[in-house]
């Protein structure tokens, strides 16, 4: 399930609470934030409301995005008698357009994701984790298997690019690829050594 879509970013956003084995919750924002305790009440409705928003954002911005594509592409159809999407593709005002439409709805979710935070700032909870701390929670939180997959996906990369099948001058992503996966494995089990207790 990709990160990005509705139900991705809902996905996400639930993982920000974790069962505190006396039936209730610890939120934490962003999974590594300061632990603040929930009730089960309390994280069905942040959970609710922020599904509701993540849906009428997405439903916006897609509506938005397919209004401006249209518009864009009467125009040139009017305008040229070069087939219109290689002259959409080409034109800089078009990727203009689309990022304006794009970043506030993303801004949006990103402030929507703090949500629980903000609601629950003044609740006393568990002091603020460490930089340390913050990363141990991450990586905890990061499972080999995730990275053993981007190791894998780095080196058929490499096999593919070097058949010629994509732009050999890209051959220097999967080298980096599979470095990065085996570097965050190392510093995964390092952290884990060194805050085995961080929960």
């Amino acid at each position: 399930m990709g990160t990005r879509t509705p139900l991705g970013l809902i996905c996400n956003f639930e993982r920000q609470f974790e069962e505190d084995g006396m039936g209730g919750y610890v939120y934490r924002l962003g999974g590594t934030g300061r632990p603040i305790p929930v009730g089960v009440g309390e994280r069905r409705r942040f959970v609710s409301q922020y599904a509701t928003r993540v849906f009428l954002t997405w439903g916006a911005m897609l509506i938005a995005a397919l209004l401006f594509f249209l518009h864009f592409y009467s125009g040139v159809l009017h305008s040229t008698t070069v087939l219109p999407s290689s002259v959409i593709f080409r034109d800089p005002f078009f990727y203009a357009g689309m990022i304006a439409i794009l970043l506030p709805p993303t801004a949006l979710l990103w402030w929507f994701r703090g949500a629980p935070e903000r609601a629950l700032k003044d609740r006393a909870g568990g002091p603020e984790p460490t930089r340390d701390e913050r990363r141990a929670l991450f990586f905890r939180k990061l499972s080999y298997g995730r990275l053993a997959l981007t190791g894998l996906v780095g080196a058929w990369s490499y096999e593919y690019i070097a058949r010629g099948h994509w732009d050999r001058r890209w051959i220097f992503m999967p080298p980096l690829i599979v470095s990065v996966a085996a570097v965050q494995a190392f510093r995964k089990w390092r952290f884990e050594r060194l805050y085995p207790d961080v929960r």
